[in-house]
């Protein structure tokens, strides 16, 4: 089970893998119906609705305000969940992994002789529940949204935005003489503010050049040693190109993958349901984080597969060369 559990975190991924629409219930004003289909949450467990289930949405906004928050079986799945309220708001419907004991068998007590009166459940059934949870009120203004926005921390153009930030911290303080570095004087302070930077930029960002600070040090000694202005030149460029490879080094530890991390509360979120006025006024289900599998692909990229897969099959199965050379030359003939 828990094995599972790690092969879906690193493996698969989390959010809705398939189905799981929402949509409006025909029936019901208060009630929307969640259509059959699978989910992973950020602790691996998998959520599977076999067939429809109806979530009566202002019923549980209400039952949510006469309770105040109490916590779901010890436990509050997020930190603030949903009231009921008259004006305009936005809820997210979330889908929650959840276990309930079944089939229960006679069990004995022996604590007062054989009485067998007492029924104990013998099986775990997984099960699901739904909560709703306020959304955010200060939404980003489109018209002022950048396309750094756009990119998480946390994913590899985020992390090597990173590493260039910390490069440009790093680097503008550092002061060039344009009138030229022959004099020894300015190579000294050069080398030393070079050095300084060299080595602030390896305690900040984690490195794979264990013997960086030897080189340094090396370098520094050599430096100081010659009153060669070329030599020292020389040094001073040897510390640059390590300030550059520090940079590389980054960017190329960017590329790996990052061990994810549970931290986005429980459950998988489905849609934003807008409620106004007590009744619920829309559905948007492209809100939720959709898995990026083979099916997955294969839906959206059917027309391109599609056309691959005819041309394949005419130069691979109808093209045929000899038959045309012998026509070409029958014509002749």
């Amino acid at each position: 089970m828990e094995k599972n559990k790690l092969h879906n975190r690193y493996l698969v991924g989390t959010g809705v893998v398939s189905g799981l629409m929402v949509k409006c219930d025909p029936c019901c004003d208060g009630s929307v119906v969640i259509e059959t289909g699978y989910a992973i949450d950020c602790e691996g467990n998998d959520i599977v609705l076999c067939q429809e289930a109806s979530f009566d949405v202002l019923s549980y906004l209400k039952k949510r305000k006469q309770q105040d928050d109490l916590p779901y079986c010890g436990h509050t799945v997020y930190n603030k969940k949903a009231q009921f309220v008259e004006e305009k708001k936005e809820y997210l419907l979330i889908l929650s992994y959840a276990e309930e004991m079944a089939k229960p068998i006679t069990a004995l007590v022996r604590d007062n002789g054989c009485n067998n009166s007492r029924c104990e459940p013998s099986r775990i059934r997984e099960t699901f529940r739904f909560d709703l949870v306020e959304t955010r009120t200060d939404k980003p203004d489109l018209r002022r949204l950048k396309v750094s926005d756009l990119i998480p921390d946390q994913s590899f153009l985020g992390q090597v935005r990173a590493c260039f930030k910390t490069f440009s911290e790093v680097v503008s303080t550092l002061k060039l003489n344009s009138g030229g570095i022959a004099d020894l004087a300015t190579l000294n302070a050069l080398f030393k503010q070079i050095r300084s930077l060299v080595m602030e930029l390896y305690k900040k960002e984690p490195t794979i050049r264990c013997d960086l600070p030897a080189k340094v040090a090396e370098i520094e000694n050599l430096f100081q040693s010659t009153e060669d202005s070329e030599k020292k030149q020389q040094y001073v460029s040897y510390l640059l190109a390590l300030l550059v490879q520090l940079l590389l080094d980054c960017v190329c530890n960017a590329l790996l993958v990052q061990s994810p991390e549970c931290n986005e509360g429980e459950g998988v979120v489905l849609a934003c349901i807008t409620i106004q006025g007590g009744k619920i006024e829309k559905i948007c289900n492209i809100v939720r984080k959709q898995l990026i599998t083979g099916p997955a692909l294969q839906y959206w990229m059917q027309p391109l597969f599609s056309s691959i897969e005819t041309l394949l099959n005419f130069i691979c199965c109808d093209v045929n060369l000899v038959e045309l050379m012998e026509k070409q030359l029958s014509q002749r003939g």
